[in-house]
């Protein structure tokens, strides 16, 4: 009996061998976008607060909410949306646990956000067509990479500890 159990701790341990580093899920484009909005994350942390202390006004724009006062909700929420971006990125790329599911949320944000900005377009602004964001398109490529990872991920091992 006790045979049996050391066989199956064996073999988990040679299935742990063999799965993937988690950075090695990672696709090439992954890894660019990661690094961008990473970056744009922490500048956007770092601005927001600058902007009142310094009292300028920056443009801010992400999935088509735009701004230029820094006291706007829309602001607000860029800014808040870029930090969850930062913050999904770092995960990824630091292959933490919560990595994934951030990420979700984060796709999952970004897509009702999208599709927000188009249907308001298109009734709130009296326009009869709805505008398509091309952000669209690569927020689902996202949050489907994410789906098909989130399985091995959380088997595989992380590089850092």
């Amino acid at each position: 009996m006790e045979d049996k159990s050391i066989i199956a701790d064996k073999l988990d341990d040679l299935e742990e061998l063999l799965l993937p580093r988690r950075r090695t899920l990672l696709t090439w484009w992954l890894k660019i976008f990661s690094y961008f909005f990473l970056f744009a994350g922490v500048v956007a942390l770092a601005l927001y607060p600058l902007m009142f202390l310094m009292g300028n006004d920056y443009h801010v724009s992400l999935y088509g909410l735009e701004s230029s006062d820094k006291r706007s909700f829309i602001t607000l929420a860029v800014v808040v949306l870029f930090v969850l971006k930062g913050a999904a990125s770092y995960g990824l790329l630091q292959e933490k646990d919560w990595a994934i599911e951030v990420g979700l949320v984060d796709a999952a944000v970004g897509i009702l956000v999208c599709l927000f900005v188009g249907l308001y377009t298109m009734f709130g602004t009296g326009s009869y067509i709805a505008s398509f964001r091309l952000e669209l398109i690569l927020l689902v490529i996202y949050l489907i990479k994410l789906l098909k990872m989130q399985a091995i991920w959380k088997k595989s091992p992380a590089g850092y500890k």
